[in-house]
C-alpha cells in the first residue's frame, strides 16, 4: 500500500480553476436560460394572432337616381350626419310619371263623385276648387320633371353645338324647349298658389264645407311624396368614423343597392382571433386573454426587445363553430391560406368601460390565453 498523499492544490489555484473552466460553463448556461425567457415571453410570436375591427357602414342607393354631388372624399373625417352624398331621384322617370299619372286619375275619379243634385253649392264650390288645386299640383310636377329632363337634353345638345357636332336650329329648338317648360312651370306654380290663397279664404268663410276630406287628404299626402321627388335625396352619414372607400362620382348613375361609400369607425371595438391547426388550445368564451400589440414604443438599442409594448387583458365573447380559411396576410407562416379557428375578443374590462388600445382597424395583435392563476 502506497504512503504517497495527493499533492494538496491551494484555495487560490482551485478558484482559478473555478473562474477559467466553470464559471463560463454556468454564466453560458444562465445566459442561455435568460434568452429562451426573454424570447418566450416578450419577442417570440404567438401562434395566434389576432386582427383589429372596427364599425363598418356601407351606403348604397335605395332606388335608381342620378349622383349630383359626393360631399366627402376619400380618407375625410365625417361625423353622424353630415351629408355624404346627394341623389336625383327623378332621374326614374317610370316611378315619377305613374305616380304622378295615379294622382291625377285619383283627382279625377273624386271629381266624379260629386253630385251637384245633392249638395249645397258652397260646398260643391269650395271642394271644386280643391280638387282643382290638387289637379294644377299634380300637372307642376309632371311639368318639373320635363323641365328637368329638357334641361339635360339642352346641355347636352349646346355641348354638340360647341364642337359643331349638331345644326343652330337643333340647338335653337333645345333651348326653346326648355325655355318653354320653364314658363309654364312658372305660370301654374303661380295658378297653384292663388288657388291655394283662395282655398284658405273659403275655408275661413266657410268652415263646415267638408266633402270626403279623408280622401283629399290622402291624395294631399300622396302628391307631396311625388314632390319630393323632384329634390335631391341627402345621404347622411349614420356614425362618426373616416370614409374609406368611394365607389361613384358626381355626375355617375347608381342603381338600387348600389355601394356609393364606404364608413369606416376609427375606435377600435373588438379583435377577431385566428387559432391556427393544430388547436392545441380551443378557446372558449369568458376564457381571459392578453393581447399584444407590434408596435414597439422603447426608444434605444432594446426596443426590439419590446419591454414597453402595449399589453391589454380582456375575455373571449364568442368562438366559431366552424373552421374558416385565411391567407397570407394574416398568417405568420405566409402561407396561401389556411384553416384557422376564428373568435372575438370584445374590448371592454369588467366594469364594462372600454379598453383603449393604440392600434389602427386592420392591424395585427398577438394573443396569448391566460391559465387560471397567472
Amino acid at each position: 500500500m502506497s504512503d504517497k498523499q495527493p499533492i494538496p492544490i491551494p484555495a487560490e489555484q482551485r478558484w482559478q480553476d473555478f473562474r477559467q473552466v466553470t464559471l463560463p460553463v454556468i454564466v453560458f448556461l444562465l445566459c442561455i436560460a435568460g434568452v429562451m425567457i426573454l424570447w418566450f415571453s416578450r419577442v417570440s410570436p404567438s401562434s395566434v394572432v389576432g386582427e383589429a375591427r372596427s364599425e363598418n357602414i356601407v351606403l348604397s342607393s335605395p332606388r335608381p337616381g342620378l349622383l349630383t354631388k359626393v360631399a366627402v372624399g376619400r380618407f375625410d373625417t365625417v361625423k353622424a350626419g353630415d351629408p355624404i352624398a346627394y341623389i336625383d331621384y327623378s332621374m326614374d322617370p317610370d316611378f315619377a310619371d305613374a305616380t304622378v299619372e295615379w294622382v291625377r286619375a285619383q283627382v279625377d275619379l273624386l271629381t266624379l263623385t260629386i253630385d251637384p243634385m245633392q249638395r249645397a253649392r258652397t260646398t260643391l264650390s269650395y271642394n271644386q276648387l280643391r280638387l282643382d288645386w290638387l289637379n294644377e299640383r299634380t300637372s307642376v310636377a309632371a311639368l318639373k320633371i320635363e323641365l328637368q329632363n329638357s334641361e339635360k337634353e339642352f346641355q347636352r345638345i349646346e355641348n354638340l353645338f360647341k364642337d359643331t357636332l349638331v345644326s343652330e336650329s337643333v340647338y335653337n329648338k333645345a333651348k326653346t324647349d326648355r325655355d318653354s317648360y320653364a314658363v309654364q312651370v312658372q305660370q301654374k306654380t303661380e295658378l297653384v298658389a292663388s288657388i291655394e290663397e283662395a282655398l284658405r279664404e273659403a275655408q275661413e268663410n266657410d268652415p263646415s264645407s267638408q266633402l270626403d276630406q279623408s280622401q283629399i287628404k290622402r291624395l294631399d299626402q300622396g302628391l307631396s311624396r311625388v314632390e319630393k321627388l323632384l329634390d335631391d335625396i341627402i345621404l347622411l352619414s349614420p356614425i362618426d368614423g373616416e370614409i374609406g372607400s368611394i365607389s361613384k362620382q358626381t355626375g355617375e348613375s347608381v342603381q338600387a343597392g348600389e355601394t356609393i361609400a364606404t364608413i369606416s369607425s376609427t375606435q377600435v371595438k373588438k379583435i377577431v382571433g385566428y387559432v391556427p391547426q393544430p388547436i392545441y388550445l380551443e378557446p372558449e368564451a369568458g376564457m381571459e386573454v392578453e393581447i399584444r400589440t407590434r408596435r414597439p414604443t422603447t426608444s434605444g438599442l432594446f426596443s426590439w426587445l419590446g419591454v414597453d409594448r402595449k399589453v391589454a387583458r380582456a375575455k373571449v365573447s364568442k368562438v366559431s363553430n366552424r373552421l374558416e380559411a385565411v391567407g397570407s396576410g394574416v398568417l405568420r407562416n405566409r402561407a396561401a391560406y389556411k384553416k384557422v379557428l376564428p373568435f372575438t375578443i370584445d374590448l371592454v374590462d369588467a366594469e364594462g368601460e372600454p379598453i383603449k388600445l393604440d392600434i389602427h382597424p386592420g392591424e395585427l395583435v398577438d394573443i396569448h390565453f391566460i391559465r387560471a392563476g397567472e
